[in-house]
């Protein structure tokens, strides 16, 4: 059984002013999806721009009843991956005078990397007492907001708020902790 391909086959020509609706229609959609492939918006709109110009060439092969959007997508995909081929062909130049001459030292261990558990709990435990029992509930026993406010008769927004200042406190008492401070 033969898959027809929409390109392959040669249709009616769309008149120039329909062929040129049909592709603008899509512009703001192919320049949200090619955004979201480069961060670079001048890249992202190179890549709409040749989307367009492949489009325009192939229109008079195109299938009136096929989905623009979809057709064009499709296009500006395989243009990406094409462009990201070649560039992993070219590989990546890096100027002589960027490259390190001696090996950097690995970065030192975050201070609070050596807290455990137990320091957490202790830590949990010095907060007072409607903090701690909503950030116990929460963050200990995985319970939704919906369920902490109905245990506690409070509102969602209240337990929002009461686990952000608990996280605000714990975050003095252990950082406190670190130092040797007093929290």
């Amino acid at each position: 059984m033969a898959v027809s391909n929409s390109i392959s086959k040669s249709f009616p020509p769309l008149g120039r002013a329909e062929a040129k609706r049909l592709v603008e229609d899509q512009v703001p959609t192919l320049r949200i999806v090619a955004r979201g492939l480069y961060r670079d918006r001048a890249d992202a709109d190179d890549l709409v721009q040749d989307v367009i110009e492949r489009a325009l060439q192939v229109l008079d092969r195109i299938d009136p009843n096929v989905n623009p959007r979809g057709f064009l997508v499709t296009i500006l995909h395989n243009l990406h991956i094409d462009r990201c081929r070649s560039r992993a062909r070219r590989g990546i130049h890096v100027p002589a005078h960027d490259v390190p001459l001696v090996a950097e030292e690995a970065a030192p261990e975050p201070a609070w990397a050596a807290l455990g558990v137990d320091e957490l709990r202790e830590g949990i435990l010095q907060l007072s007492p409607e903090l701690g029992s909503a950030y116990r509930m929460f963050a200990l026993e995985g319970r939704p907001y919906d369920e902490i406010a109905a245990k506690l008769g409070i509102s969602k927004a209240t337990v929002g708020t009461r686990l952000l200042r608990a996280r605000a406190r714990l975050k003095e008492i252990l950082s406190a902790k670190l130092t040797g401070a007093k929290p």
